[in-house]
Parts: C-alpha cells; structure tokens; sequence
C-alpha cells in the first residue's frame, strides 16, 4: 500500500534546511530531539536526557539501531553535505518530522496502484485537467541536495497551483463513484485550507505555502 504524505509549506523554506541559519538548525534540532526521544538506560540527568542518540552515546546506552538518527545525520542534512545511500532513509524521516511539525498542514492518501489507478481515471472522466492530477505531484523536483531512494518519491506543486487544483477536485466530486469520492473530498477540503493560510503568511513573515509531497511505495 503506497501512502502520499502532503505538506503546505513554502518550498523555499524546505530548500533553507539545507543551508541553515543558526536560527533555523537550532529549531531544527530541537524538532528532531523530542520526535527520538533517549534510548539509554538509566536516563542522563537534566537537558542531555532529553537529546538521545541524535547528540551523544552516553555510558549505558543501548546500541543504536542502523535506522535510527545520529548527530552526523543531522549535521550533513543542515549542511547539505552529501548523505550516504545507506543513511538516505534516515535523512528523510528527519526532514519529514520538520516538515510535520513546521508545515501550515499535512494531509495523507493511502492507495495502491489498482486504487489509484481507478480514481485517476473517475477523475479523467469527470473532466478534471490532467495537470491536477495526483500522479503530477512529483513530476517538480523539489530541488534539495537529498536524494531520494527505491520506493521514495518526492516533488513540489506551487502555491498557484494547488488553489486552481482545490477548484478543480471540488467541481469533480459530484461526478465520482462514492470510493473514490471518499478519497477525493478530503484532499479537496485540505487543498481549499491553502487560501487561508496565504492569508495568514504575510503576519508570521513566511511565504505562501506550495504543496510538498513525499510519496512512498510502501
């Protein structure tokens, strides 16, 4: 089952991950330290407690699974250093937690193929553009020096777009069979939220949301 997780957030600000302020990398760090919390035993006393194997390998720690972030991960991500092919799966669980926690909103679209297949042909025949479709999510190129993996697909869609694709979806939907409009009406209200958050941007000092998506096979 292959699984479209979705962001709304500035592709500008994913590409400043990797070259970070000092600001940036601290909030950064920050994010990542409370999503992998310590794996030692007994637990360090005060802050670096907290921080786990991301930042040290205290006396009594256990052994730090291959899959698990360590300080060098998150080092050469916010550097854009060049990230081993073995460490690329690691790399993108730890900018997908910042995408989590600093995007306007996520949304999710678990589908396999035959599923997908069929809802891109209902919306063809409801006359949506193929331009919106959710097989055009990756067809941009996020532009970050991380690269994807087997299974790991990745791409952007700008902010002007995706508002023209809410419409799009919404003017659909009456014309979807009830599985695929079950699939469809959600994303729809989710895309309709991009407005809004435009809206908003200029009052917190960030740009306009684009729509980032990271697609995984399974």
């Amino acid at each position: 089952m292959g699984e479209l997780r979705l962001y709304a957030i500035g592709v500008d600000e994913v590409r400043d991950v990797f070259c970070a302020s000092p600001e940036l990398a601290e909030q950064f760090r920050r994010i990542v330290a409370d999503e992998f919390p310590p794996q030692t035993t007994p637990k360090a006393p005060g802050m670096l407690g907290k921080l786990g194997p991301l930042f040290r390998k205290p006396a009594g720690a256990v052994r730090v699974r291959p899959d698990t972030p360590v300080e060098s991960d998150v080092a050469d991500l916010l550097a854009g250093r060049f990230i081993a092919p073995e460490r690329q799966p690691v790399a993108w669980r730890l900018l997908e937690c910042y995408l989590a926690d600093t995007a306007w909103s996520g949304h999710r679209i678990a589908l396999d193929m035959n599923r997908f297949n069929d809802l891109e042909f209902d919306l063809a025949r409801a006359g949506l553009d193929p331009r919106f479709g959710l097989g055009k999510l990756v067809n941009r190129e996020l532009g970050v020096p991380l690269q994807t993996y087997p299974g790991l697909s990745t791409g952007y869609t700008p902010h002007a777009v995706a508002l023209d694709a809410a419409s799009a979806w919404r003017n659909a939907l009456p014309q979807l069979s009830p599985p695929n409009r079950a699939v469809a009406e959600p994303y729809a209200a989710w895309l309709a939220q991009f407005h809004h958050y435009a809206q908003a941007a200029p009052s917190r000092g960030r740009p306009v949301p684009d729509l980032i998506v990271v697609y995984r096979a399974q």
